[in-house]
């Protein structure tokens, strides 16, 4: 027994306070037994204490069981303990009985000595795997067989009545509510491993008691308590008075609570070994196994049938595994095949893109030349030269306008017949070397005669200036991108310095500015989703570097939000490229393959995420080219700008992908077939090993697999009313020992 274990029997309150008073004294034993020494207190029960000693000639250690509460000791009690391990004297399986000192004060026996503890301590330091639960079980049960053989029904099974040895192998103990089979006298076991209808104090002893009890101890073996224990259980039978109403409030809380299903739950638990626990916790007897021997035979039949499962499973998977495997190996030979192709695909789009981006680039490149050259040409025209002749010594309000106003509209008019009517000039202006605007086209009297020696276009110094001192440019120059107004729109000015043509001075008299709308340059007629757009590599009017200048989906946007700039690390990619590029030779310029392949120094993105695009997850492949003006001996000019090329992923890879669904569906239909076919097989199989080749015992055996399936996903019928409440194993003193007998059979 263990110390602090509820047992059976109830003490009145003089044999409490002598039970809490003998708790102080542990250092001697009782009763000093003859032929025994070294003893040492190891617990005490509700009968008495127990203490280990070393017998004096054998040097065996043993168990000495003192019965020291005299005044409730039940006589007839330690007799029948003793008459029962006299029954099973030389049994493996129980705890032997030495000697019995019925004279002495108080009486006692000698028991073998279980060092390792009880199955109790075992189960405290947590539920216990189920294999070792299953070995446990079945020695245990292998020891009531044996029990019940010899006629001896334990009555009171629990796991503090179950020792464990030097080996860990169970031994019975505590017989001391045990009856023998012929015996007609109530015996009450205790909760939670007490059968219901054990739990009436005239029920007459079964052998399924002991079923019920086993059954107990495997589940709490498995979980960690017994089933049925809950906080709320052990509360209410606390607080029940009479041992009657214990009873009755036991059997009620069983036949109310749900069916236990916690061990369905634990790690390596199968369906046959939780349909044993079910069966051997069923409520209504009838419904149990009828005795122990039962029970073994399930648990055989649960080892022979996991014994032929790796067979079955074999036949089963073995030709399933091989179709898996060919199929593996089919997909992965077509993924490969798949991927490949789908890196060709992608690296030829990249190239095609890039090949189309140098196309637009150039003929960008060209448009912008042809500005700055016709621009040129009209700088050495005689009304210009004379009007910014005049202002060098004259003020600004002196010079006649009135001819340099009409000879720039004409030039307006006459060179936007040579751009496309997306692309004309929106103005003409000229400014003088002071940057005070002469003339302007379209007429606008409002300005002229201002100052916008701050602008760009005037001074080419990349920004606008805080103050009106700069000079203006001396060689052809695009200025940042800024919005005109009033329609903001993002417009750029291509200007050029005019210089007096009859002087050798290289002093510039003015500027001639052209200033255009952005929007229609980079128009290219590719497939539905591929598209051309424009990214300034310059800063802005706003200070910042990477806006898309020009792009299909600006168009749709509202006004003044016209302001959307390419990610950062793209922004730096770009930049390296344009640096690089502009170090080339012009025959190098035609070589489009450049570059690494599908990566970003080749101006190559394969996973481009387009800030503009209406499906922001979607994906691009993108390919770029800056576009540098050749202005001959050998000059190249980098306007800032690069041109992005862009095709959907998606688009592109949808023929790839439409033939990977097709594999796919007919891969998903062969296995299909061959399935179907294997099971047909199968189900041959069975059919011809049954023992009985009729369709009785084929649809026994459907029947019985789909029960197993049932079980396995663990599904309980709840009685009604019934509500489950899983709850802590009880400790010493959480509820009230039963009496072993003495209630009146009527």
């Amino acid at each position: 027994m263990n110390p602090g274990e509820p047992q059976t029997p109830v003490m009145g309150q003089d044999d409490r306070q002598r039970s809490r008073e003998l708790s102080l004294r542990q250092l001697y034993p009782p009763l000093k037994v003859p032929g025994y020494e070294q003893e040492k207190f190891v617990g005490r029960g509700a009968f008495g204490e127990v203490w280990s000693a070393i017998d004096s000639n054998s040097g065996r250690q043993v168990a000495i069981k003192f019965y020291s509460h005299r005044g409730v000791l039940d006589w007839s009690n330690m007799a029948r303990e003793v008459e029962k391990l006299r029954f099973l004297f030389a049994n493996r399986y129980v705890v032997q009985l030495f000697e019995v000192g019925w004279d002495s004060d108080p009486p006692f026996f000698v028991m073998e000595y279980m060092p390792t503890g009880s199955l109790a301590d075992r189960i405290r330091q947590g539920p216990l795997p189920v294999p070792e639960a299953v070995r446990l079980f079945r020695e245990i049960a292998t020891g009531l067989v044996q029990a019940h053989g010899r006629g001896v029904l334990h009555c009171d099974l629990k796991p503090s009545n179950i020792m464990l040895d030097e080996d860990g192998r169970p031994r019975l103990a505590d017989f001391g509510q045990s009856r023998l089979s012929h015996e007609h006298l109530p015996s009450l076991g205790t909760f939670f491993y007490m059968a219901p209808e054990q739990a009436d104090p005239q029920a007459l002893p079964d052998v399924r008691w002991d079923v019920y009890a086993l059954g107990a101890i495997l589940y709490q073996l498995i979980v960690g308590t017994p089933p049925y224990q809950t906080a709320e259980s052990l509360a209410t039978l606390s607080a029940k008075d009479t041992l009657h109403d214990k009873l009755a409030a036991y059997r009620h809380h069983l036949e109310c609570s749900t069916r236990p299903s916690e061990h369905r739950r634990a790690p390596g638990m199968d369906s046959a070994l939780a349909t044993i626990i079910n069966r051997c916790l069923a409520l209504d007897p009838a419904r149990r196994y009828s005795n122990v021997q039962e029970v073994m035979g399930a648990l055989d039949e649960r080892e022979r049938r996991r014994a032929q499962k790796p067979l079955v499973q074999l036949g089963a998977i073995g030709p399933t595994a091989v179709v898996v495997v060919m199929a593996l190996i089919a997909l992965a030979i077509v993924n490969a095949v798949l991927s490949t192709a789908q890196r060709q695909l992608v690296e030829r789009t990249l190239e095609s893109n890039r090949f189309a981006a140098h196309l637009v680039a150039s003929r960008f490149a060209l448009e912008i030349d042809k500005r700055w050259r016709c621009m040129e040409h009209e700088a050495a025209a005689p009304p210009l030269q004379k009007a910014l002749a005049e202002a060098v010594y004259s003020a600004p309000s002196e010079p006649d306008g009135a001819e340099l106003q009409s000879w720039l509209e004409g030039r307006h008019q006459f060179w936007n017949t040579q751009f496309s009517s997306k692309t004309a000039a929106a103005y003409w202006f000229v400014l003088d070397r002071r940057g005070s605007l002469l003339a302007i086209s379209p007429p606008n009297p409002g300005l002229v005669g201002q100052s916008f020696a701050y602008r760009d276009y005037f001074h080419g110094q990349g920004d606008d200036l805080s103050n009106h001192g700069a000079r203006p440019i001396n060689v052809p120059h695009r200025s940042n991108v800024f919005l005109s107004q009033p329609g903001n729109i993002l417009s750029v000015a291509f200007s050029v310095p005019i210089r007096d043509a009859a002087s050798q001075s290289r002093e510039p008299l003015g500027v001639l500015v052209m200033e255009a709308d952005l929007g229609h340059f980079a128009e290219f007629l590719g497939a539905r989703h591929q598209f051309a757009a424009i990214v300034d590599l310059r800063p802005d009017e706003t200070g910042r570097e990477g806006l898309i200048a020009e792009h299909p989906q600006l168009q749709n946007r509202p006004v003044g939000s016209l302001r959307t700039y390419i990610p950062d690390a793209m922004l730096a990619d770009l930049k390296r490229l344009s640096a690089r590029h502009l170090q080339q030779a012009p025959a190098e310029d035609l070589d489009v393959g450049e570059g690494e392949p599908g990566g970003a120094e080749g101006g190559q993105f394969e996973f481009y995420r387009d800030p503009l695009d209406p499906q922001p997850d979607d994906l691009w492949l993108c390919s770029s080219q800056p576009t540098v003006v050749s202005r001959g001996s050998g000059r190249r000019d980098d306007t800032g700008w690069i041109v992005l090329i862009e095709e959907r992923r998606q688009e592109v890879l949808h023929p790839l992908h439409r033939f990977w669904r097709t594999v796919v569906y007919g891969g998903l239909v062969a296995i299909a077939l061959v399935t179907l076919i294997l099971t047909a097989l199968w189900i041959y199989v069975l059919w011809h090993l049954s023992e009985e080749r009729g369709a009785r015992r084929f649809l026994k055996r459907l029947v019985g697999m789909s029960e197993s399936l049932r079980s396995t996903a663990g599904s309980t019928t709840a009685r009604p009313g019934a509500t489950e409440r899983p709850g802590a194993m009880a400790r010493s003193g959480t509820t009230e020992p039963l009496p072993p007998e003495g209630v009146a059979h009527g």
